[in-house]
């Protein structure tokens, strides 16, 4: 009897510590939330010379060789003045070079900016991902403990009931050791899981989010492209606003509150591991979302390479 009392008095403590949901604080965790997959300097975009003036006839040649498609990816990428005059150009093969270096450079250009991007989001969904994982052993750990402590104390009740023969003792056991086994049941079905706190510098979900680049996180080149209903493959919705509406609804479920939009969108707080593995999941499909303009570049590219 003075065992089981002893037991179930450190069971209850448990019981009681394990219900407690706290944010988590190690040198693992503050590595983890240190963002190493920002880059380290700031793009200076200023530098790219772009064309300020149309040349004679520019929309009228453009419009004659190029595809609506790849006239706009021309656009974005800053090369419609190098290439309508290309096109002008017949027998100063020396300009026609030059022109043509022009062109390349930017396509090669946007494919560098298009890479860069995909990899800091990718980079990032990783780091998110090994948190969530992190916390997730935790959490499993501690159900694991629970459930063998109420494995245990199932046992120790139903022996201690047995061997007690005054029978109101026996049921006093019984029904106490049968209500802190079932307190330790319910905390294994729904543990309250660590939580861990992120803030958020550089967030590049919340520029699609709220439709603002202000911040440039986003390169000018590939800002234009998300936000052209032309590369969408349904035309009616532009890439920035499926990709919101998708996140609206599968990982929302339709709707969300200002705290939740705070957490995923703005400067952070504090996260569970699902929604760490929300947000990695919506920086993988948004890293995707990016990664596909290339087809948008080949497109143009082929066409170009016609000439």
């Amino acid at each position: 009897m003075k065992l089981l009392k002893i037991f179930a008095g450190s069971i209850i403590v448990s019981f009681l510590v394990s219900s407690c949901s706290t944010v988590l604080k190690s040198t693992k965790i503050n590595y983890l939330t240190s963002n190493y997959c920002q880059p380290t300097i700031q793009y200076d975009y200023s530098q790219l010379e772009t064309p300020k003036n149309k040349i004679q006839k520019q929309d009228s040649i453009l419009n004659a060789h190029l595809s609506k498609h790849d006239l706009l990816v021309s656009q974005a990428i800053g090369i419609e003045t190098y290439l309508a005059e290309y096109l002008q150009v017949k027998k100063d093969t020396l300009k026609r070079l030059v022109l043509k270096q022009k062109i390349t450079d930017r396509l090669m250009l946007t494919t560098i900016e298009i890479n860069a991007l995909a990899s800091e989001l990718d980079c990032n969904g990783e780091r998110i991902n090994k948190l969530a994982d992190y916390i997730d052993d935790i959490n499993n750990k501690k159900t694991r403990n629970l459930t063998v402590a109420s494995v245990t104390l199932g046992a120790l009740t139903t022996v201690a009931t047995v061997l007690i023969k005054n029978n109101n003792a026996g049921n006093i056991v019984g029904v106490t050791g049968g209500l802190l086994s079932a307190g330790l049941g319910a905390l294994t079905i729904s543990p309250k899981g660590k939580k861990i706190e992120l803030r958020l510098q550089r967030n590049l979900l919340g520029n699609i989010w709220y439709n603002d680049n202000t911040n440039e996180a986003y390169p000018n080149s590939i800002w234009t492209l998300i936000n052209e209903k032309q590369f969408s493959n349904s035309g009616e919705n532009d890439l920035q606003e499926s990709i919101k509406n998708r996140w609206t609804q599968y990982n929302f479920d339709g709707k969300i509150d200002s705290k939740t939009q705070k957490l995923f969108f703005d400067d952070g707080g504090i996260y569970t591991a699902d929604d760490l593995h929300s947000r990695a999941n919506m920086l993988n499909e948004l890293q995707a979302t990016i990664r596909s303009l290339e087809q948008d570049l080949k497109s143009l590219a082929v066409r170009l390479n016609s000439f």
